[in-house]
């Protein structure tokens, strides 16, 4: 539509230009007639004086002609409808030069001279715009025969597709068959699946509440067990550490098969026992090592329990401060002491001194936990009894620590 509008504004443009041409030729045509009429006015005095009146007013006509066309006369004024022609001419050329300011001109020799530019550059103008016109329609050609071939193409595809589909259709409805009929089946199957999984649940239900009872059972009797094989292993089962080879009543002296090589110290006391029948064990005395040799040390009979039963040859020795391999490593159980005369830290320094150790907690290399008030509830004293740590009374540790 653009086209067409530039097309027509053009057209009118370009009868304008003719119209002022035509215009042009005519003012000519007069001006040569004129010159016919001023030779015959020379042949035809006579004529010449009858029409003088005509002729002063073709001579006033002539010269504001002859302004209009060259311009050199100021004070002669061109008439209205010539001026008005000259403005609109100025104003179409400047519109068909692309101009949005109106030229200005004096005469129709200036009107003229760009009317013939104005002319070639709007042919000039037409004759690239059919050009673009002409590209454009081969364009537009081309592209609609592009859309036809695609059309074509897209059709037959269309086509295709459509036979797939059909195609897929088919199958689509022999799948649903066939699942409608599996679905069927496996309905069946899920029910007789479900039944014999009632029953399968209904028996493991039976047999696992009969398994659970036989477990607690096996648990109970675990945990009996248990209970009777960790008991708490106290001083009186350790093993003796030493035997009593000679005794001397008079000097209140005895000797012991341990010395130097087995890592014995002076200043240890050993608590003195035998063995009755059953295994059960009789404590004799006490006794402290006075001096020590290679293979046996002399003791000092600190006291005998029974003046009856007195200390004698055969007799074992132990004490928590002596181990031929190793310092034996200590550990506290319960909240304080109940001796009223030494207090737990009191206690830790007698134990280093008789050379053992003191530690916070249980290990597998613990030798005694020391059992204070409140033993029984703490873990050091539960944790104890499962790795089997000797528990020694705070009565026997002080029989030990007090001399």
């Amino acid at each position: 539509m653009a086209r067409n509008q530039g097309g027509a504004q053009l057209s009118f443009l370009i009868v304008s230009l003719v119209g002022i041409l035509v215009l042009c030729f005519v003012v000519f045509q007069q001006n040569s007639d004129h010159q016919v009429t001023t030779s015959r006015l020379a042949n035809a005095e006579v004529e010449l004086k009858s029409k003088e009146t005509s002729i002063k007013e073709k001579t006033t006509e002539r010269n504001e002609l002859r302004v209009l066309i060259h311009g050199t006369d100021e004070t002669v004024v061109p008439t209205a409808e010539i001026e008005a022609m000259i403005e609109k001419a100025g104003s179409d050329i400047a519109t068909a030069r692309g101009s949005n300011n109106p030229l200005e001109y004096g005469s129709l020799t200036e009107i003229y001279s760009d009317s013939i530019d104005t002319i070639r550059f709007l042919n000039n103008e037409l004759q690239s715009q059919r050009a673009a016109a002409e590209a454009k329609d081969n364009e537009y050609q081309e592209v609609v025969a592009s859309k036809s071939n695609l059309g074509s193409q897209l059709n037959e595809e269309i086509d295709s597709l459509r036979s797939q589909s059909n195609d897929l259709q088919v199958q689509l409805e022999q799948s649903r068959t066939r699942a409608r009929e599996d679905n069927s089946t496996l309905r069946e199957e899920v029910e007789r699946l479900e039944q014999d999984h009632s029953a399968m649940v209904y028996k493991l239900q039976r047999d696992l509440s009969i398994s659970q009872n036989l477990l607690q059972r096996s648990n109970d009797r675990i945990e009996e067990l248990k209970r009777e094989i960790v008991r708490e292993q106290t001083f009186a089962m350790v093993e003796p550490d030493g035997e009593v080879v000679r005794v001397s009543e008079e000097l209140g002296k005895a000797w012991i098969n341990v010395g130097t090589k087995d890592r014995m110290r002076r200043g240890l006391v050993f608590d003195v026992f035998t063995y009755q029948k059953g295994g059960k064990r009789i404590s004799k005395g006490k006794i402290e090592v006075l001096n020590v040799q290679e293979d046996f040390s002399e003791v000092a009979i600190l006291g005998n329990l029974d003046r009856f039963n007195p200390i004698s040859s055969g007799d074992m020795i132990t004490s928590p401060f002596y181990d031929s391999e190793d310092i034996p490593s200590f550990v506290f159980a319960g909240d304080s002491a109940t001796n009223g005369r030494y207090s737990v830290e009191d206690m830790s320094r007698k134990i280093q001194l008789f050379g053992g150790t003191v530690s916070d907690s249980v290990a597998l290399d613990t030798d005694f936990v020391v059992a204070l008030k409140g033993y029984e509830d703490s873990a050091v004293y539960d944790l104890a009894r499962d790795l089997g740590v000797t528990i020694l009374r705070e009565k026997e540790l002080l029989e030990f620590i007090e001399f």
